[in-house]
């Protein structure tokens, strides 16, 4: 990676929904030293209706796990994609699944990006901060939304 996201304000906003704590941990362990304003949700229902119910401007990129309870990750991103206050918010599918099916299924339902979870945690991190490099240095992004 050839730049990182240690610069980033305290209004970089990324909203993850993912069910495994371990996960849920490596992320914020990841991400919150740099500077992120993290929102998390552990289901896929209360993460659709955290984002619904946004107050302010939105997350600047979502990850999104595939197997979530109580709605799976591919109902999220239909429903994000469906609503016109939501549908602009990158999602990036974040999963261990390496099944084309998935990927192909993730793409159909309007993933920006379909990422797979390393099982080693420096991998993990080092993965997780060229997503976030992407999404918030070189991506352009709508501002204000």
């Amino acid at each position: 990676m050839t730049d990182n996201p240690r610069s980033v304000s305290n209004t970089t906003r990324v909203f993850f929904a993912e069910d495994n704590p371990d996960h849920a941990y490596l992320i914020r362990r990841c991400l919150e030293p740099l500077g992120f304003d993290l929102h998390h949700a552990s289901d896929g229902e209360t993460a659709l209706e955290l984002l619904r119910h946004w107050r302010g401007n939105k997350p600047n990129f979502v990850l999104l796990d595939l197997n979530l309870p109580r709605m799976s990750g591919l109902e999220v991103l239909s429903a994000l994609r469906a609503s016109p206050q939501l549908k602009s918010i990158p999602v990036i599918v974040f999963s261990t699944s390496r099944l084309n099916s998935d990927v192909a299924r993730a793409y159909d339902c309007g993933a920006n990006s379909f990422v797979v979870k390393p099982a080693k945690f420096g991998d993990f991190r080092e993965l997780l901060l060229e997503v976030a490099n992407y999404w918030t240095k070189i991506n352009n992004v709508v501002e204000g939304i």
